[in-house]
Order: structure tokens, then C-alpha cells, then sequence
């Protein structure tokens, strides 16, 4: 079975933030709106984000029509608010829908307030005022986790995934995720992609037609041919979790992929950041392979 080059990633940030993998850096254009043809102009776009953010100061936003690889075409819009902070989003070009928001503009103490099921409860709130019930449905909650302040007068963050389920498996690409400011409870920022063809992945056989066991022996394979890493750090593997995803590769085509997080004998036992690799279900193809080191 062949083996597809490793590509080298890391994809988080120490305070949380959201980091694109090389897969996933992809070129951004720009359009004219004078020649775009979109549902949705530059003055409805900044309506929606006053709408959205009461402390937007009207005279500082600044917009610009983009065809982003992620999102599609987008206003992506910004703006100061009352207290000098700033705010950026994503407003869908085709319905006016924002797609995300990073929200830097709330006063706070540092003062950590809100509960873990307060800040999920918060999270589907909002989901459910932004998205439609046929996509709820579809959306199937990931983790939670807690990102402590990086300074003594800021507040922590919760960082909320929820995974877009497509015939009974989960995407890796697409679904929402939320921060909420665990001292005020609001929503610090939204990101919601969905994108995968459906009538691409309705053609795939959601049964593998390789076992992860024999996903495993390939990457034990790989690692042992790779001379940073080595036979003896690839006989020390330790599998924490394989999963059944749809995963894209570089040329947006969608796979059937067994998502494999492991250890090896150079990780500290406490490590919260493992290794992850992800192999074509069908045929053993690896399609990418995080193995990001100190």
C-alpha cells in the first residue's frame, strides 16, 4: 500500500487560538465588488456586524470581498468598538450568514465566573439562534476544554468543538467552534465551516476496507523508515484513540480516513498534545501525519 509524503504540522496555539495546519493555508483571493456577483453588499455585511456587536463604532469598519478556500466568498469585515478593542468577521456574501467572529472588545477583571456547563450551555444557545435545525441535527458535540489567562487581570477561556456528521461519521474539517469568556459568559469567537460534498461522500463505502490495526502496522511501517523518529521510538507506539473520518487531502478530494492518535517512547506520559495521523480507509493511503516534537 502506498504511502502518501508525511507532512509536518503543528495545529494549536499555547493560549488556544485557532491555527490552520499546512493543509489547510490556503490562497485567499480577492474580488471587485463592482464585478462580484453577490447577494450581499459591503453596506448589508456592515449592518450585520453592527447587529451582531452593539459596541461597533460605524465609522472605523473596514470591509473586503474575498473568495477564501475555507468559507467561500466572504465579506470579511472589521472594526474598532467604544472601548478601543476590535472585532473581525466573516459575513457569508451569498445570504448575509456570519460565519465567524472573533470578538476582543469585552471589559472584564479576570475574574473566572462562569462553570463548564454553563459556558456548553451558552454555546448551544447561541448555535441555535445562527443555525438552522437541519444542521443541528446534523452537528454532534466534540470536547470542551478549559484555556487558563495567560495574565493575572484576564479571564480563562472554554473552547467548544461540535463535528458536522455525515452519514453517521464525523468530518474533520467542518462543524463550529465557539471561545466563551468564562468571566462574562459571552461568545469571544464563532467559526462555523461546512463545506464538504455531500454527493461526493454519498459515492464512499463508510465500511473500511482496511481495519485500524492494519492502519497501525503501516504507520508503525512508516516510523521506522523515517530517520528523525526510528525503529526503536516506532516499537514504543502507543495508540490512545482510532477513529472512522471524513478527512479532505490537498486537493480537497474526501476520504474515508482512520484518525489515529498515539505516543511514543519520546512523550512524557501527562503529554495533552499526542501525535495524530490519518490513512485513507480504503486504501492505506497516509494522508497526513502530525508528529510535532520540542
Amino acid at each position: 500500500m502506498a504511502l502518501a509524503s508525511a507532512i509536518f504540522v503543528a495545529f494549536a496555539s499555547e493560549d488556544g487560538g485557532i491555527i490552520f495546519t499546512k493543509e489547510d493555508a490556503k490562497q485567499t483571493k480577492y474580488l471587485d465588488p463592482s464585478t462580484a456577483d453577490v447577494n450581499i453588499s459591503f453596506e448589508d455585511a456592515k449592518n450585520k456586524l453592527i447587529s451582531e456587536n452593539s459596541e461597533v463604532t460605524d465609522e472605523s469598519i473596514n470591509g473586503e470581498l474575498i473568495d477564501d478556500e475555507n468559507f467561500g466568498i466572504i465579506w470579511r469585515v472589521s472594526s474598532k468598538t467604544t472601548n478601543g478593542k476590535s472585532i473581525f468577521s466573516g459575513i457569508d456574501a451569498s445570504n448575509g450568514e456570519q460565519l465567524f467572529v472573533y470578538d476582543g472588545s469585552k471589559n472584564v477583571q479576570g475574574r473566572d465566573n462562569i462553570s463548564k456547563d454553563a459556558a456548553l450551555e451558552i454555546a448551544e444557545e447561541y448555535i441555535e439562534s445562527r443555525v438552522s435545525a437541519d444542521k443541528i441535527n446534523d452537528l454532534e458535540f466534540e470536547h470542551v476544554n478549559y484555556i487558563g489567562p495567560n495574565a493575572d487581570d484576564v479571564p480563562g477561556t472554554y473552547r467548544i468543538s461540535y463535528a458536522r456528521i455525515i452519514r453517521g461519521i464525523p468530518s474533520v474539517s467542518d462543524g463550529i467552534q465557539l471561545r466563551i469568556n468564562a468571566e462574562t459568559g459571552e461568545v469571544s469567537s464563532y467559526r462555523k465551516r461546512w463545506s464538504m460534498n455531500e454527493e461526493e461522500i454519498a459515492l464512499i463505502d463508510t465500511e473500511p476496507s482496511i481495519t485500524d490495526e492494519k492502519a497501525v502496522e503501516i504507520l508503525k511501517e512508516f516510523m521506522s523508515n523515517e530517520p528523525p523518529i526510528g525503529e526503536e521510538k516506532a516499537s514504543t507506539v502507543k495508540i490512545i484513540s482510532s477513529n472512522l473520518v471524513w478527512k479532505e487531502d490537498d486537493e480537497d478530494k474526501t476520504h474515508l480516513a482512520w484518525c489515529i492518535r498515539f505516543m511514543d517512547s519520546s512523550f512524557a506520559k501527562d503529554d495533552d498534545l499526542p501525535a495524530s495521523v490519518w490513512f485513507d480507509a480504503h486504501s492505506g493511503e497516509m494522508l497526513l501525519f502530525d508528529y510535532s516534537r520540542n
